[in-house]
């Protein structure tokens, strides 16, 4: 029984060990979001209104880059038609950054991922995402860093669904909406400041 023990308690410190030696960097972002589009019955579109984002990444170092998770949200709603929609990104996210000069690097990646939009005309809330960005990282010191980036989101959508609105005009004007395609795409630029533990 003591050697299962102490082999156990040897592995975790073994594991622990090796794990502190890789920095984990901790960045909360803020950013604006634009993109995304819906039809009406009538075949006219109506674009989500850009709006601001809350984000954050977790991630680690692996080989020349970094891996992790990256949660974003945007709060918006359908131009015109007033319709409420929070679309909420979780990509599971790997980059390769270029040391520039002793302060500054550049990277780009690639996310893989789920999107989850809430609203109440979207019957299929739950679809796959992915995830191009690239930026640059300006080190302040040892532990901290600015950071800023472009990020293309793509999202799976189900155009089937359809939702009744009320056209703000009259008030009594009705509309059926639907995403306009299966795949919904948007832009978000995001600055941020990055922990390095």
């Amino acid at each position: 029984m003591h050697k299962i023990v102490k082999l156990t308690l040897g592995l975790l410190l073994c594991s622990t060990s090796t794990y502190s030696v890789a920095d984990l960097y901790v960045t909360p972002w803020v950013g604006y979001t634009l993109g995304g589009s819906v039809e009406n019955q009538d075949g006219e579109d109506f674009d989500l209104k850009g709006s601001t984002n809350l984000a954050l990444s977790i991630e680690s170092d692996f080989d020349t880059g970094r891996i992790g998770l990256f949660y974003t949200r945007q709060a918006t709603e359908v131009e015109k038609i007033k319709q409420d929609s929070d679309v909420h990104y979780l990509l599971f996210q790997s980059s390769i950054h270029y040391q520039l000069d002793e302060q500054l690097s550049s990277y780009l990646g690639l996310g893989l991922g789920g999107s989850y939009i809430e609203a109440g005309w979207v019957d299929n809330k739950l679809g796959f995402s992915a995830s191009i960005m690239g930026g640059f990282e300006y080190k302040l010191t040892e532990q901290l860093a600015l950071n800023g980036q472009v990020r293309w989101l793509g999202t799976v959508v189900d155009n089937d669904t359809t939702g009744v609105c009320n056209l703000p005009s009259s008030g009594s004007d009705s509309c059926v909406i639907q995403f306009k395609t299966s795949w919904m795409n948007q832009v978000s630029t995001n600055v941020g400041v990055t922990w390095r533990f």
